[in-house]
């Protein structure tokens, strides 16, 4: 009895631990002036990834995801974008994921970034982070590269 109650308490720990490891990388109102999250997810499960990803899923699948983190981000004159963190098993995973944008155009951000319009990607320790954008944001790359500079920090 005693052997099961330690194991729930050991469960509900690393449960509280995870969760508050994972909201640090959530964007507040005050990290970047006139933007605020509007909505985001956490993913954990093999089952979300797959729903989420859906044809995509097998390029992902592969690189031993922990956790997708999506945040929609509202800014000025009703613009919009997407940032989504993959956390996976190490930096070779990210990388690995990464590899399908380094072909874009490098920026200086995490441990290695691009960018082409509406979008930049980069990697940094074991996260691949991708950010799009939704609404109004086309050729404003300078937003998505703010934002991934943000990102990269709080990482």
């Amino acid at each position: 009895m005693k052997t099961k109650h330690l194991l729930l308490m050991l469960l509900a720990v690393l449960l509280i631990v995870s969760c508050a490891s994972t909201r640090r990388l959530l964007i507040k109102k005050d990290d970047y002036l006139g933007w605020k999250m509007a909505d985001f997810k956490m993913l954990t499960t093999s089952k979300d990834f797959s729903n989420y990803l859906k044809e995509n899923y097998h390029l992902y699948s592969g690189y031993g995801l922990k956790m997708i983190l999506i945040q929609e981000i509202e800014g000025p004159n009703n613009m919009k974008m997407k940032v989504e963190i993959f956390q996976t098993r190490d930096r070779n995973d990210a990388s690995g994921l990464y590899k399908r944008y380094q072909s874009f155009s490098q920026i200086r951000v995490g441990d290695a970034g691009s960018e082409s319009p509406g979008l930049v990607c980069f990697y940094k320790e074991d996260f691949f982070v991708k950010i799009s954008a939704v609404k109004n944001l086309l050729d404003k790359n300078n937003y998505l590269v703010n934002m991934a500079q943000l990102v990269a920090t709080k990482i």
